[in-house]
């Protein structure tokens, strides 16, 4: 894959990737991290990519082990000083986007795959490496 297909394949998937962050991450520094460090690591590793009709479901399964890298190297500490009060939700959008942060990620993630990026359930399985 040359670089300008890459970066166009990359632009397209930008929304979506952001997207995901979103729903595993809280801050929002963190998010731009992993999103930067998704695209070195995919361009780094394009050879990894068999065929470009899974570029998508290849690059969120990057997306998908960033964040988690970056919650278990986050999540060793947290001072209760630096954690804010949540405020009552404002709207069900609000609402909604609470339980799914209080999801497990087995259990969120693929939601958010299929209902809010329409992956199919085949796309899913692989980006989460399950059968």
């Amino acid at each position: 894959m040359n670089e300008q297909l890459f970066t166009q394949k990359l632009l397209s998937s930008e929304q979506m990737l952001y997207r995901i962050a979103c729903s595993m991450l809280r801050s929002e520094a963190d998010r731009q991290d992993v999103l930067q460090e998704t695209a070195l690591k995919a361009w780094q590793h394009q050879y990894r990519l068999r065929e470009e009709k899974y570029f998508k479901t290849w690059i969120a399964r990057i997306l998908i082990n960033e964040c988690r890298s970056l919650y278990r190297k986050n999540s060793r500490m947290i001072p209760m000083d630096t954690v804010p009060d949540r405020p009552a939700p404002e709207s069900e959008a609000l609402e909604m986007r609470m339980m799914l942060e209080a999801l497990p990620d087995r259990q969120r993630i693929p939601i958010v795959l299929h209902y809010l990026e329409g992956f199919s359930l085949e796309e899913i399985a692989r980006v989460q490496q399950i059968s």
